[in-house]
C-alpha cells in the first residue's frame, strides 16, 4: 500500500495530501480504509508541499525613477493632484487588475481601467479615461508608487504630452477612500 501512495504523490508533484491520494487509489480500484492513507503518510512524511501566496510584484529594484513631489503639498482644488495604483482581483477565470486613478482633492475616482494583465498600457488607459472626464492645466502632479508601470517609458511619455509631473513615493502606498 505505502508504494502506492508514494507512487501517487510523486506523481502529482508531492502536492497531493491523503484525502487526495485516498481519492486517486479509490478511482484506480485500490481499496484502502479513510484513516490508513494519513496515516501511513505521516509515518513516512509525506506531507503536501504548500502552494505560495499568489501576490505580484510591481516595483523595480534601483534608483526612483521620480521624487516625491507631494509629500508637503495639500490640493486646493481639482486637477492639482492626482493619485494612482494598482490592485489585483481574484474572480473566478482569474486573477484580473485594476488601475484607479483618484482626484486627491475631491478623492474621486477620476478614471480606471480593468484588464488582465499587468502592463503599462492598463496605466495609460486609465489615465486616458480620466482625461476623458477631467480637463487638467499643465503643472498636474501625478503621484504613484515605484510600481514598474509608472516609471514605464509609456506612462512617463503620456504625462509629458499632457504636461504633467510624475511624483513617487518610496514605496507601496494605500489610497485611502471614504466610503
Amino acid at each position: 500500500m505505502l508504494e502506492q501512495i508514494v507512487e501517487v504523490f510523486e506523481a502529482n508533484k508531492e502536492r497531493y495530501g491523503s484525502p487526495r491520494v485516498t481519492r486517486e487509489l479509490r478511482q484506480k480500484g485500490i481499496g484502502c480504509g479513510e484513516n490508513r492513507v494519513p496515516r501511513l503518510m505521516n509515518e513516512n512524511k509525506l506531507a503536501a508541499r504548500r502552494k505560495k501566496a499568489f501576490r505580484p510584484r510591481t516595483t523595480i529594484a534601483g534608483e526612483r525613477v521620480a521624487p516625491n513631489l507631494i509629500k508637503d503639498l495639500e490640493p486646493s482644488a481639482p486637477n492639482q493632484i492626482w493619485v494612482s495604483d494598482i490592485t489585483y482581483v481574484s474572480t473566478v477565470e482569474g486573477w484580473l487588475y485594476l488601475a484607479v486613478i483618484l482626484d486627491l482633492f475631491s478623492r474621486k475616482v477620476v478614471g480606471w481601467k480593468l484588464g488582465g494583465t499587468l502592463e503599462a498600457e492598463l496605466v495609460v488607459v486609465a489615465l486616458g479615461n480620466a482625461l476623458a472626464l477631467r480637463q487638467p492645466e499643465t503643472g498636474l502632479y501625478f503621484h504613484s508608487d515605484q510600481g514598474s508601470q509608472y516609471s514605464s517609458d509609456a506612462v512617463r511619455k503620456f504625462l509629458t504630452i499632457i504636461g504633467a509631473n510624475l511624483s513617487m513615493s518610496g514605496g507601496a502606498f494605500l489610497i485611502v477612500c471614504p466610503w
